[in-house]
């Protein structure tokens, strides 16, 4: 529907992601703060290589893109909703202009931005260089209409895998 976003073979005209989210790493924890089982009360906890477990205190609220910084899957996109907690490994997106969050979501994943790490031994994005990535400048009634497509098809995947027609 968007093309590929990387060459953009549409020719959509561009921004930057820094100029239409604030982008801020998250915030320290320590490691024996977060357990492997979610039990009542806890919230989850994103890192650079997605879900990292669960914690007792969230630091962020509502349905946010979260990227993956430090590791060998930095540049992975997570959806997060509700309240949850992000480490220093993983930067969260706050969108400044109106913009459908889960159409970024699937821009986000489509720029393939492992692409862009650097470092061998520890791969990693800088906030810096995510500012600099070139999101292509969809109107709003088609980012739109893409998240209610893609919620309609997910919702319809939910119903035949656990067989509820």
């Amino acid at each position: 529907m968007f093309g590929n976003p990387i060459i953009n073979n549409k020719g959509w005209s561009t921004e930057l992601l820094g100029e239409i989210c604030e982008l801020k790493a998250g915030k320290n924890i320590k490691s024996n703060e977060i357990h492997n089982v979610n039990s009542k009360g806890l919230y989850p906890c994103y890192g650079g290589n997605g879900l990292r477990g669960y914690v007792e205190n969230y630091s962020h609220e509502g349905n946010i893109n979260i990227i993956g910084r430090q590791g060998a899957l930095c540049g992975n996109v997570k959806y997060a909703r509700g309240k949850f907690y992000a480490t220093e490994h993983a930067v969260v997106t706050k969108p400044k202009i109106n913009i459908n969050d889960y159409w970024l979501h699937f821009a986000l994943k489509e720029l393939d931005l492992n692409r862009l790490a650097t470092g061998a031994a520890q791969p990693g994005l800088t906030v810096g260089k995510l500012n600099e990535v070139e999101i292509p400048k969809v109107p709003i009634e088609l980012q739109n209409q893409f998240a209610d497509f893609v919620n309609k098809v997910e919702k319809l995947k939910f119903i035949y895998k656990f067989n509820y027609i």
